[in-house]
């Protein structure tokens, strides 16, 4: 069949290929373009090189000579890394500044503008980008876009070796000075043998040096009336500032701002929650005030003609609010209380005059309010919910503790009863009393007994349970843990209980909040528990600290007695040695 000539009605199809894709040759790997040698064409059939047809068959014995002499030591060629991935997302940073000619200007000749030059190491381009300075006048951010700039007439391109701090750089015909560079840029500059320059300060500009100077130190120590007419200059120095005083008209309380922009007044009226009047904010809108809004020349045909700015003699300004005194606008007397801190420190830094300290307003005598009754209680749901809904036509939940219930809401205490029978048919039924400590409910389950005739099943659900003795109709008290205890009676809605029994929780809740739980149920609780031998381990525990704490006592005692047995043969010893002097 290979013999065969390849042409029409020689060549018989392969059944058993299905795919006849040939596979890629170019892929990705690690983010760069490899060619992916691949050993099989289409159909996933081996290529002739690869095929077993045309392979080389081993020798079955070959010899080694790294098994008698040992293996050569080779060294790993080290990987070849393209230049473009080295220094991906590595630049080069030098701070640089340059002098541009100011022409027919008063105030200026030059400007000295502060650039920053980057030069990317991937593909040896660099860019010259200009900080953003406030109120500058000239178009800012990047002057030279990235890309390789010429260094000479034959158009050669920068490279990294002619950057260096302290040196003079032409890009475009502009001559940047290169005062200093960032850490990354002198430590790349020194590995690579270059001697980097020492840092230089960068020049201030002359004319934002004046033009700081002159913001500085105008505005402060000028009074508000010497100052231009222009409304434009006003504006753009005092918008936004407004001096605000509280005052009293008629034991009414109001807030009159003075509005620096344009020396106008206006008067706003502080209403309290159903103080019967209109809902105006404003008493007098911001407009100019006279000082003698009445004292109008007597030519002036007033019957039927307004007056203007021609026939006003003077209008309020900052000086005449002062606080203590009274101001009349337009016939009304506001005295002034109070200052916020702007005003206050606007009279004391830009006027040189402090405003005096606040003077106490006068408090009127609340009429007696009506006292507000509870309504008593309906007799249908909980007293609670009574006091919620009656004041108003649409009911409303009630109010509960959110607090306990987050800290208590998966916690009950469990206790066993049985039920204080009065009819014989009530003898010997067992119930489960269960105390919500999230919201204080109580639910009473009945316990199944064997050929009783009684399912087990919910006798009472959750509910907050009063106590019978209580006296406050409309207020109940509840029945708390602290009436729970063994042998406790307890009347739930006219039924009788005795407690027999209760959960081992129920003691360790108990002994972790003593505070809450007189003497008496802790002991019988305890007591009970010791009875039943369900606390085997706290009583170990504390027999073991007594044990330790007499073996303590026993250790500390026979130091003492060698103590003294020592002193008193230091005595004895004594002694002898005084008689024997005596002798001789």
């Amino acid at each position: 069949m290979a013999s065969l000539p390849l042409l029409p009605g020689y060549i018989f199809r392969d059944v058993s290929i299905k795919d006849y894709k040939l596979p890629h040759k170019l892929d990705i790997s690690n983010g760069f373009p490899v060619i992916r040698d691949s050993n099989y064409s289409f159909g996933r059939r081996p290529t002739d090189a690869a095929s077993l047809r045309y392979a080389e068959c081993p020798q079955p014995v070959v010899y080694d000579p790294s098994l008698t002499y040992g293996r050569v030591p080779r060294y790993a060629f080290r990987q070849f890394v393209p230049h473009y991935a080295l220094f991906a997302q590595k630049c080069l940073r030098f701070k640089a500044f340059f002098r541009q000619g100011i022409f027919d200007s008063p105030d200026e000749h030059y400007r000295i503008r502060h650039v920053d030059i980057i030069y990317y190491l991937e593909d040896d381009t660099l860019c010259v980008i200009e900080p953003v300075v406030d109120n500058a006048g000239f178009q800012q951010g990047k002057l030279v876009r990235r890309d390789k700039i010429p260094k000479n007439a034959k158009g050669d391109p920068f490279i990294w070796k002619d950057f260096n701090v302290g040196i003079n750089v032409c890009i475009y015909g502009v001559v940047y000075r290169i005062v200093d560079c960032d850490p990354f840029t002198r430590e790349f500059l020194t590995s690579q043998g270059i001697d980097v320059g020492e840092k230089e300060s960068l020049p201030a500009d002359p004319y934002a040096e004046q033009r700081k100077i002159k913001q500085d130190g105008t505005i402060e120590r000028i009074v508000t009336r010497m100052m231009s007419d222009d409304p434009r200059r006003r504006f753009l120095k005092f918008d936004g500032m407004v001096l605000s005083f509280d005052a009293t008209w008629n034991d009414d309380h109001y807030r009159v701002l003075y509005f620096l922009t344009d020396d106008t007044v206006a008067i706003r009226e502080i209403h309290k929650p159903n103080d019967g009047k209109d809902p105006v904010a404003m008493l007098l809108k911001r407009t100019r005030v006279p000082k003698n809004w009445q004292s109008l020349p007597s030519w002036h045909p007033s019957i039927y003609m307004e007056y203007g700015d021609p026939e006003i003699i003077e209008y309020y300004t900052p000086r005449d609010f002062r606080i203590g005194e009274t101001i009349l606008l337009y016939g009304r007397s506001f005295l002034l209380h109070d200052c916020d801190d702007f005003t206050r420190k606007y009279y004391s830094d830009v006027l040189g005059t402090p405003q005096a300290d606040a003077i106490p307003v006068p408090v009127k005598d609340e009429k007696l309010m009506p006292v507000k009754c509870e309504s008593p209680y309906i007799k249908f749901d909980s007293p609670e919910d009574t006091y919620v809904s009656s004041p108003s036509f649409v009911s409303r939940p009630i109010s509960k503790n959110v607090i306990r219930q987050l800290i208590n809401f998966p916690k009950k205490l469990r206790y066993s009863m049985r039920m204080d029978a009065v009819h014989p048919e009530d003898e010997d039924r067992d119930f489960v009393l269960e105390y919500r400590l999230s919201d204080g409910a109580i639910q009473i389950v009945e316990r199944e007994k064997r050929n009783s005739g009684r399912n087990e099943g919910c006798f009472l659900s959750f509910r907050l349970i009063p106590k019978p003795c209580n006296t406050k109709r409309d207020d109940p008290e509840y029945y708390t843990p602290e009436d729970f205890f063994v042998g406790a009676r307890i009347n739930i809605l006219n039924h009788r209980f005795v407690i027999t029994g209760a959960d081992l929780f129920v003691y360790r809740y108990v002994e972790a909040n003593r505070d809450k739980f007189c003497q008496e149920v802790r002991e019988n609780l305890r007591n009970y528990f010791l009875q039943q031998g369900m606390l085997q381990n706290d009583v170990d525990v504390e027999a073991r600290k007594i044990q330790e704490r007499e073996d303590e006592c026993k250790l500390v005692a026979d130091t003492n007695e060698k103590i003294d047995d020592n002193d008193a043969s230091k005595c004895m010893d004594e002694e002898a040695n005084i008689a024997s002097h005596e002798k001789r």
